[in-house]
């Protein structure tokens, strides 16, 4: 379980180090029209994800989305609230992360329908990291469109890593 924890805060970091890479004007930066979403949407969307989790109380209700909240219009939020989290796990008890959690989810397009799954916090956590990573890799897009670099890492999936570790 402490993979878990470090591989969060791993994933956690490089986004930081992203955004300290970007102005304010390229964290606002629409790829019109290769992509709708700006880096800032992605970021609210997964750090949304990671609220959810540490609000929690043992039922994770990922529906709860901040569309338009400051963090899509100052990095500087962003910022924050990634070094919050990354606080909050250096300070996670590790029995905690085999917790019982209830995780609420959307999973129709066509009408609305949420159900109730059960899981653990150290799996969610896990899926929050990886949908990160998947948010970055959009991101990297957008930031390529800028002639901005990023790190070779960045957005790049653990199993991927791996993969490329062992060629």
């Amino acid at each position: 379980m402490v993979s878990v924890l470090h591989g969060a805060i791993e994933t956690l970091q490089q986004g930081r180090d992203f955004l300290l890479t970007l102005t304010d004007e390229q964290y606002c930066f629409i790829a019109k029209p290769l992509l709708t979403s700006s880096i800032v949407q992605h970021f609210r969307h997964w750090l949304d994800i990671f609220h959810a989790l540490f609000q929690s109380h043992g039922v994770i209700d990922y529906n709860l989305r901040r569309r338009g909240h400051e963090v899509e219009s100052a990095k500087r939020v962003a910022l924050q609230e990634i070094d919050e989290f990354i606080a909050k796990l250096q300070r996670q008890p590790l029995e905690e992360l085999n917790q019982s959690v209830v995780v609420l989810s959307e999973v129709s397009l066509s009408q609305s329908h949420t159900c109730a799954l059960e899981s653990t916090f150290g799996r969610e956590l896990t899926f929050a990291a990886l949908h990160a990573n998947h948010h970055f890799a959009m991101a990297k897009v957008a930031t390529t469109l800028l002639d901005v670099k990023t790190c070779d890492e960045f957005g790049l999936a653990p199993a991927t890593a791996s993969f490329m570790r062992e060629q």
